[in-house]
């Protein structure tokens, strides 16, 4: 095989793999703090991604926690994660949800997780704060 053939072979081969190098992803991300002077906190974030094979996923947390004078505290935490491959009716949705209580010494806490909308997990506890 003489030097141009062989030139075109190789920029024939590098010409139909290139979906192998070059990866057709998104990425973006969002997130939002607040704070205030009360100890009081806010945050969400959403992070989206799609992927070659045009599957798309969104991860989304919501923190939120609330402190009052007498140091009682409320903290809740909301994720969802969202997974959408390409085509029609195969989106999956896990879903959690954490709170936790804490007055007079005593914490409720609970914890939800349901997925394409269905509970599948659900606890509460009570118990004295340490």
């Amino acid at each position: 095989m003489d030097m141009q053939s062989l030139f075109l072979a190789a920029a024939a081969v590098f010409a139909l793999n290139t979906g192998a190098f070059a990866a057709d992803e998104t990425y973006q991300s969002n997130t939002k703090i607040e704070k205030d002077a009360s100890g009081n906190y806010t945050e969400k974030n959403v992070t989206t991604r799609t992927d070659a094979a045009g599957t798309t996923r969104t991860y989304e947390k919501e923190a939120d926690v609330r402190v009052n004078a007498n140091g009682d505290t409320d903290k809740s935490t909301t994720t969802q994660e969202v997974t959408d491959p390409k085509g029609l009716l195969n989106k999956q949705t896990i879903r959690t949800s954490t709170t936790e209580k804490i007055k007079d010494g005593v914490v409720n806490s609970s914890q939800t997780v349901t997925v394409n909308g269905k509970t599948v997990e659900s606890e509460t506890r009570t118990a004295p704060q340490q």
